[in-house]
């Protein structure tokens, strides 16, 4: 809380003993009088004494002292309590201004707080996006991939069916063949033996296109097999960008959700900092309403000051007609003192 200041009630009672001592107060005096107080705060207070004691000094003259002191001291109660009421509810402004100013700059700190976490948060999801991206561009290589890998695979399933179809029709002419040859056995030695040697030569060079070609077929299965595998190794792959790619779904949502959750907590600290401002206005307008009742306060005061005029104005005419009423029974004494002397005089002479 704020220390509180010197009021017109403290400078009134140090001019008024700086005055009692037979000193005329300045605002020097005034203040090493009090051992507090600024120059600028004591001298327009000091200038105010001067004036109210200027005007009651011409007010009072010739009333009573009891009534004067009465009036002084009503004067004075109401001064206090005015000045009272001033500096308590300046302090409580004070008070409530400083709180008011602190949980202002708490939510202010708050507010970067949220900002900055937002800001984050945004980019955090503007990284997550990125990686999606990504990510996305990468499943959709791997699926272009995939459809080239199943493209080779058919491929290499229909140049298998052809080897096959191949292998099955040198087979049929290999039977062809021998069965020729069993046909032609029972020719003559000499075209039996230019057969069997043909024969030989044929049969070598089947065999060899047959191993060439069951070679080529063992290739061809062997790369059928490494397709397959190749393929089940991009479905999983596929298998776990779908997976990744639901996760970063769901952490994107629980961002959004977290920026979502920031923002209602920055409406509502902007909607308490407008309840402060709020709460400080309704403070800036009870001064003003105290400010109005010290204005009162010295009006009535202005109006007892008249009473006092009116109290002063009956009391002559009252010390007038006591002189009168004073003069009148000096007459009504001297009239029985005459009265009493012939009263006398009338005894003695019967």
């Amino acid at each position: 809380m704020a220390r509180a200041g010197v009021t017109y009630h403290d400078i009134a009672k140090a001019a008024e003993a700086i005055k009692t001592h037979g000193q005329d107060p300045t605002v020097d005096r005034v203040r090493e009088h009090l051992g507090t107080g600024s120059k600028s705060t004591i001298a327009p207070l000091l200038k105010r004494w001067r004036s109210d004691n200027e005007g009651t000094a011409a007010a009072v003259s010739g009333l009573p002292n009891d009534l004067v002191e009465v009036v002084k001291s009503l004067h004075e109660r109401v001064q206090r309590m005015a000045d009272h009421r001033i500096e308590q509810a300046r302090q409580e402004f004070e008070t409530l201004n400083e709180e008011l100013h602190k949980e202002l700059t708490h939510a202010n700190n708050t507010v970067s707080k949220l900002t900055a976490r937002q800001q984050d948060l945004e980019n955090q999801t503007e990284q997550l996006s990125k990686e999606k991206s990504e990510q996305s561009q990468s499943l959709q290589d791997a699926r272009v991939s995939l459809e080239k890998a199943e493209s080779q695979r058919d491929e290499a399933v229909e140049r298998t069916n052809d080897l096959k179809e191949s292998v099955s029709e040198l087979k049929q002419e290999n039977r062809d063949i021998r069965d020729h040859f069993e046909h032609y056995q029972q020719r003559t030695a000499e075209d039996r033996q230019q057969e069997r040697e043909q024969s030989r030569s044929v049969n070598q060079g089947l065999k060899d296109q047959i191993q060439d070609l069951q070679h080529r077929l063992a290739q061809a299965e062997s790369r059928t097999t490494e397709l397959f595998d190749a393929n089940a190794q991009l479905q999983r792959n596929a298998d776990e960008l779908k997976q990744a790619n639901a996760v970063l779904r769901s952490d994107l949502n629980g961002k959004i959700e977290d920026i979502q959750k920031l923002k209602h907590e920055h409406e509502e600290a902007v909607t308490k900092c407008r309840e402060y401002q709020y709460k400080n206005d309704q403070l800036t307008e009870n001064m003003a309403v105290l400010t109005a009742q010290k204005a009162d306060v010295d009006k009535q005061v202005a109006v007892l000051s008249q009473a006092m005029e009116t109290v002063k104005a009956e009391l002559k005419t009252a010390q007038d007609k006591v002189m009168f009423l004073t003069d009148e029974n000096k007459v009504i004494l001297q009239e029985k003192a005459v009265i009493q002397g012939r009263f006398k005089q009338l005894q003695e002479s019967l």
